[in-house]
């Protein structure tokens, strides 16, 4: 482990995954693909690897308060109860006030597989601040990744991950999270209220009856949103 921290390089071996399809829920049609799940898994230790340097990031952000306030993700303390309670909360807040409230939710789909690399290793160095060997380890992290398919006993090819992070892996939540650190920026731009756990995003706001300048700046958003989301491959 720690000739691989001094010298910025994961073994070759640490980055190959091998996917077991499984049937979502019991019943499905198995000749049909979109019914499976493709569960990833990687070598043991390299999943001990990761959490040594997740443990180290998470308290570097920490330290250095770069974690977006309102992402309950992938932090200590912070939970899907801690998210709910939040929002749940707010909303009751305006409906004391006699006001309606405009809920939008945002679920990315296969947002762990698009992730891209270049971007990704330029959020770590300018958003976040890393740098030499660090930001080398990471990268030899992402890059040069197999996987390969294995079902009853047969092997598919061995194909390179050239987009995303490793399903199944400790660090990929955590980098999920720091990819998409600039998204509470739009939104904060648009003075809307806002909560996210992963990749999923709840925007909310007050809306007086009739006010159509509320429902107009929800629309505006919702459009910078999906651009910064389009600008990003999510």
């Amino acid at each position: 482990m720690n000739l691989s921290f001094s010298t910025g390089i994961v073994p070759s071996n640490f980055k190959a995954a091998v996917i077991k399809p499984l049937l979502k829920k019991p019943g499905l049609d198995p000749e049909l693909v979109r019914n499976y799940r493709p569960i990833s898994n990687l070598p043991f230790l390299s999943k001990v690897q990761e959490r040594i340097v997740a443990k180290q990031i998470v308290d570097y952000l920490m330290r250095n308060n770069l974690f977006e306030p309102f992402q309950s993700g992938f932090r200590n303390f912070h939970s899907t109860e801690t998210a709910i309670t939040r929002v749940v909360n707010d909303i009751l807040l305006a409906l004391d006030k006699i006001t309606s409230l405009m809920l939008v939710l945002l679920d990315l789909r296969a947002a762990f597989d698009t992730i891209d690399h270049s971007t990704l290793l330029h959020r770590l160095e300018h958003c976040v601040g890393f740098g030499g060997t660090a930001l080398g380890w990471l990268e030899s992290y992402l890059t040069v990744r197999t996987q390969f398919v294995l079902h009853e006993g047969s092997e598919s090819k061995h194909c390179k991950l050239r987009f995303g992070v490793p399903q199944g892996s400790v660090l990929g939540p955590l980098l999920l999270a720091i990819y998409m650190l600039p998204l509470g920026d739009v939104i904060r731009s648009f003075g809307i209220s806002f909560h996210c756990y992963a990749d999923d995003t709840q925007l909310y706001i007050p809306v007086d009856s009739g006010d159509s300048a509320q429902i107009q700046r929800v629309e505006s958003c919702l459009a910078a949103v999906k651009g910064w989301m389009s600008q990003n491959v999510l």
